[in-house]
């Protein structure tokens, strides 16, 4: 009788243990956050010069929001091809939060949705 138990016991802890997440570093989640401005419309269209310049740590486990800034050549957010755009240097703010290692919110100058890709209302 006790085998069953103990069996069963070992069960669900080995599951526990399987289930759990990966412990994401800072270092980890801000390179996460700096290759998704990288990679996000605005900036491949014809943003540059991308810097850090402020970690805040959130209130969960593996939370951190990551605030970078940046130039664009032009006004406006997203990929810009085809339209009309005002050729002037745009100074933009990018705020990302990054959760267990995924962007959960992301967003550029309090009004563009990085995630998306539309104004915020």
């Amino acid at each position: 009788m006790k085998n069953p138990i103990i069996m069963v016991l070992s069960l669900i802890l080995l599951l526990g243990c399987m289930s759990q997440k990966k412990e994401y570093t800072e270092e980890e989640s801000l390179e996460i956050a700096r290759k998704f401005v990288l990679t996000s419309p605005t900036y491949t269209f014809d943003g540059e010069g991308l810097k850090h310049v402020k970690t805040i740590t959130l209130r969960c486990p593996y939370c951190w929001e990551f605030i970078f800034e940046f130039t664009s050549r032009h006004a406006g957010y997203g990929d810009r091809s085809g339209q009309m755009v005002a050729q002037v240097i745009t100074q933009h703010t990018a705020r990302v939060t990054v959760e267990s290692g995924e962007v959960n919110s992301a967003v550029l100058d309090d009004k563009w949705d990085m995630i998306d890709q539309k104004m915020i209302e």
